[in-house]
Formats: structure tokens, C-alpha cells, sequence
């Protein structure tokens, strides 16, 4: 008798997803398998195209094929699920995800206190993929300090559309925040309840469109408001902001320990007002913060480091004027956001041409 698709799926069933702890075939990721004579193919859909432990599953299922009885040959093909298979799979309604049915990647930003620059960093981000090709979004979760219209300099209202409202944009870049909703100094009181209802309005009720990523500007902290978004999120990812000093260090830690208990993968940490480059004094820097914080968190953590935004006047005058960082080439901060930028893509498997508009995955 030669092989059957039952039997690979019995041993395939042995393998499970390292991050969820659950079962491939459980899970619906074996998308496809395909026999020929002794000879078979297995297509996985990853939950994310850019997971960070994609080789490992690929792996696992290759030694799974291999040991069923009377297979030769054994090949792992790997995909990405789509944003409503994500949805149910994180168990989110299809129709609540309306708006983002046709968003790749949602990755958001996060810190595990404030005023260490994470809206700096999503707004920055946002627009320096934008300027290597990519279609993006910027969805201001941080309910109680929505500061993202600020920093792009956004004074208008959303509009609405057959039931969705349509996102604001600038510098290209697509925007939803409660900011533009609420209006200009006023307080926004919201408990638990109403910033859940929020959050999925602004992923349901909002029209995005087709983007490449929509960047999420998570509350800082890891208290409730951090739980309540991320849960409603069918995130890919996250990236963590701190800065060099032991305070802001310890608070990564449970940030970081915060995520892995909702399964979201850490892609890695940006160490934000790094260090101060002396004027008129050649390679010389001042670490104002301390030094090595960012390091020592991507070491313990076994996760990148993927960099570090040095101390800038224009990075501040950039945030205040509607006018951020990102969009000044010669900045040494716009720089380092434009590395960071290719990492992500690189994590997400895309590769960026020198056409920027030839974007390929």
C-alpha cells in the first residue's frame, strides 16, 4: 500500500506551532499535500509571512513526512495565512475585520512605560517603509494619549462612507487615530469596555484598503489597555521601544514576558534617545541614558537589536511640526528608522529593489 494522505496528516499532527503550543492540523496550517508515488509535498500556512520561527516549523514538518513508512522524498513549501483566516484563528469574527481584509502584516509598537519616544518610533517607521515602496497604515491605539496626528500634523476630521469611515493620510502614509475624532484638548475618559469597542471599530468600521503593513501605536505600560488591544488585534508581531537605562530596561522585561502570554512574537527592540553626538567634536557621543540596556534586553531575550535612534534636535522639532524625522534624509536618526524599516521587511520576507516601487515578497 503506498502512502496516503492520512498518514500524513496523523504524523503531522505530532508537530506543533512553537508559539501557540497547538497542533498544525489543529490549527488549519497544512494548507496542501500532495503525493506522487513516494514522493510528497506539504504546503504550511505560516500565521505570519515574516515568523520568526518559520525554519523551525519547516523543519519539524519535513522530519514528521520523513518518518511515515514508504516516503523518499519529503518537501515543506511555506505560505501566510490571509487576515480573515488570521481572524478566526485568533478567535475574531470575519465581519468584525471588515476594514482589514486586505492588510498583509499588522505589526504593532509597543513599550513597557511611557515617554520612551514608541509613538516617535511608529510614526517614524511608518513613513520610512512608505519611502522604500510600500503601502502603509498607522492606527493610533493609545487611546488616553493619542499623539500620532500630532506628530504628522493632522488637523482634520475622518469622513464617512456606507458605514466605514475613510482613514486620513499624509506623506502617504494612511491614518486612523482618536485624536482626529475627539477633537483638539479634549479628554477622552474611556474605560475597558469603550476601548474595546473602539479598537474593533477601527479595525471593522475603517476603511484601509490594500496595505503592505498597518503600523499599531500600542498604550504604553502593560496593564489593561495593552491587553485589551492586543487581543483584538490579529497581530504579526510586535517591536518593543526602550532606552538605554535600567528603569526603562526592567519595564521591557515584563513587556516582553506580557506578549509571549498572548503568543505574539517579539520581533524585536529599538533602543530609542541612544546616545548624543558632540557637535564640533568628530566621533565623539555622549551616553546622556546610560549605554547597553538595548543590547543586554535583545541578548536575555535571545531577540535583535534592530537599532538605535540617536539623541537629535530635529527628531523633537520634527515630532512638534507635523514634519517627523523620517522624511529628512541627512538625518542621522532617519537613517537608522530607514535600517530598522529594511529588517522588518527582511523579517517578512520582502526585498526591496532598487526601483522602490518593484517591491518584491
Amino acid at each position: 500500500m503506498g502512502v496516503t494522505k492520512e498518514a500524513i496528516l496523523e504524523a503531522l499532527k505530532k508537530v506543533k506551532d512553537p508559539e501557540i503550543n497547538k497542533s498544525l492540523v489543529d490549527l488549519g496550517m497544512i494548507r496542501d499535500i500532495e503525493i506522487a508515488d513516494s514522493a510528497v509535498k506539504v504546503t504550511v500556512a505560516l500565521t505570519m509571512a515574516g515568523c520568526p520561527l518559520k525554519n523551525r516549523i519547516k523543519e519539524d514538518v519535513l522530519k514528521a513526512v520523513q518518518s511515515v513508512e514508504g516516503v523518499s522524498h519529503a518537501e515543506v513549501a511555506l505560505t501566510a495565512m490571509t487576515s480573515e483566516e488570521r481572524a478566526r484563528l485568533f478567535g475574531k469574527k470575519p465581519d468584525e475585520m471588515e476594514g482589514i481584509k486586505d492588510v498583509k502584516n499588522i505589526i504593532a509598537v509597543g513599550s513597557g512605560k511611557g515617554g520612551v519616544g514608541k509613538t516617535t518610533v511608529s510614526v517614524n517607521l511608518a513613513i520610512a517603509l512608505k519611502n522604500l515602496g510600500f503601502n502603509v497604515g498607522i492606527l493610533d491605539a493609545d487611546m488616553h494619549g493619542p499623539d500620532v496626528p500630532i506628530m504628522l500634523g493632522i488637523t482634520e476630521r475622518p469622513l464617512g462612507s456606507k458605514g466605514m469611515l475613510l482613514p486620513l493620510e499624509k506623506y502617504g502614509v494612511k491614518v486612523m487615530s482618536t485624536g482626529t475624532l475627539a477633537g483638539e484638548g479634549v479628554p477622552i475618559v474611556w474605560r475597558g469596555p469603550l476601548v474595546n469597542k473602539a479598537v474593533k471599530e477601527f479595525l471593522g468600521k475603517v476603511k484601509w484598503g490594500k496595505l503592505d503593513f498597518l503600523i499599531v501605536d500600542l498604550p504604553p505600560g502593560t496593564g489593561d489597555a495593552v491587553l485589551t488591544v492586543s487581543k483584538n488585534i490579529p497581530l504579526q508581531g510586535v517591536i518593543i521601544v526602550t532606552t538605554p537605562q535600567k528603569v526603562a530596561v526592567e519595564d521591557v522585561r515584563r513587556c516582553i514576558g506580557l506578549f509571549k502570554t498572548q503568543s505574539i512574537p517579539v520581533l524585536g527592540i529599538v533602543e530609542n534617545m541612544s546616545y548624543l553626538k558632540l557637535p564640533g567634536k568628530e566621533g565623539e557621543i555622549m551616553d546622556i541614558f546610560g549605554s547597553g540596556g538595548g543590547e543586554k534586553i535583545a541578548k536575555a531575550f535571545k531577540i535583535p537589536l534592530l537599532g538605535k535612534i540617536p539623541i537629535e534636535q530635529a527628531v523633537t522639532k520634527g515630532g512638534d511640526s507635523g514634519k517627523p524625522v523620517a522624511l529628512n534624509p541627512e538625518s542621522e536618526a532617519a537613517k537608522a528608522f530607514h535600517e530598522i524599516a529594511e529588517q522588518i521587511l527582511d523579517r517578512f520576507g520582502y526585498k526591496v529593489c532598487e526601483d522602490k516601487n518593484d517591491k518584491q515578497e
